[in-house]
């Protein structure tokens, strides 16, 4: 393995960063096996314990956190290139998610309390340790960038890069009323998500504005998650009024909805007209292919990236606390005019 970092031997040893930095300065603080277990794995890759004690006594490990809910999710898969096209070759990364049965959140305090790392950016909300991250902040500062949701009023105190998500899913909507659609149900995410919480509000302005029915039917709450879609689609359409369009917080959701109504026997768009929002990779791909929103989440990395490294190496520059990027209507196939 070429120039192996503490990250490597963590992640190969089956043990936290902390865990790592204890058996090369603190040994007699570890347990036996624990202590045999890095070292084997320090010795296999020819990691130099040196290095990593001059970055301590520097201060310095030049090594940033990502936070993300979910590993797998395409749309982190973009906001992942931009960040990367930002810090490649200054800064490693560690990736990790905030989902609640992931057991890495504890890990992940211990590193920032350590100051193990450069700095953060999270790119999910809410946040199950973010209390402890506002207490931590209070007493160690430290450079934090919130990317991709809006901020949380506990969380205001960071810098931030996002679309409006309120506007776009208004002008999604508006877009829906425009084709003739007035039966329009909402999947939204989970009801303490902030990011859905603010397209669930823009989609009833819309509605209201439209001067249409905005009753407690037109809105559900659901997984952000395929899986959520299908399960949301399967509750909706055994109504027995059908709305005429499904307008979904995400595009995976949007998935779940039309693989259902496909198995019911209905048409998309010509009987039923689907939106979703993000624009992932695989949008344009499926049959027919997905009208939704498109955030630029690319643009989203670089930017918070750029933000995160101003804080970094910069910390007394002034930078704009939140910085508003464009969302864009894509229209394709699976939305219709309503017959």
């Amino acid at each position: 393995m070429t120039n192996p970092t503490i990250v490597e031997v963590a992640r190969l040893a089956g043990v936290s960063i902390t865990t790592v930095s204890r058996c090369l300065n603190t040994p007699d603080k570890v347990g036996k096996k624990t202590l045999a277990k890095v070292r084997k794995v320090i010795q296999d890759i020819n990691f130099s314990p040196n290095v990593l004690a001059q970055s301590f006594r520097r201060g310095r490990t030049n090594i940033i956190l990502v936070v993300v809910h979910e590993i797998g999710s395409w749309l982190f898969a973009d906001i992942m290139e931009g960040i990367r096209a930002v810090v490649d070759g200054r800064y490693s990364i560690i990736l990790t998610e905030s989902r609640p049965d992931v057991t890495e959140n504890g890990t992940f305090i211990d590193m920032l309390v350590a100051r193990q790392v450069e700095g953060v950016i999270l790119l999910c909300s809410p946040l199950p340790f973010s209390r402890k991250l506002i207490e931590l902040a209070k007493s160690k500062p430290l450079p934090i960038v919130i990317g991709l949701e809006p901020v949380s009023d506990d969380l205001g105190q960071f810098p931030s890069v996002h679309i409006d998500n309120h506007q776009a899913a208004y002008d999604a909507t508006q877009y829906l009323i425009r084709l003739g659609h007035a039966e329009i149900v909402f999947v939204s995410g989970p009801k303490n998500s902030y990011v859905t919480k603010d397209r669930e509000l823009g989609f009833l302005a819309a509605m209201r504005d439209g001067g249409l029915t905005v009753d407690s039917d037109r809105v559900i709450h659901s997984d952000l998650s395929a899986n959520g879609g299908i399960n949301s689609a399967i509750e909706i359409l055994a109504r027995p009024s059908r709305p005429s369009a499904i307008f979904c917080a995400n595009d995976d959701v949007a998935m779940g909805v039309m693989s259902v109504a496909t198995k019911r026997g209905l048409r998309v768009p010509e009987d039923l007209s689907v939106m979703g929002f993000d624009d992932t990779r695989y949008a344009a791909l499926t049959n027919p292919a997905l009208s939704t929103v498109l955030q630029p989440a690319r643009d989203i990395g670089m930017k918070a990236a750029q933000k995160l490294l101003q804080a970094i190496e910069r910390p007394d520059d002034d930078a704009a606390r939140t910085e508003i990027l464009p969302h864009r209507i894509v229209v394709r196939d699976s939305t219709a005019l309503r017959r």
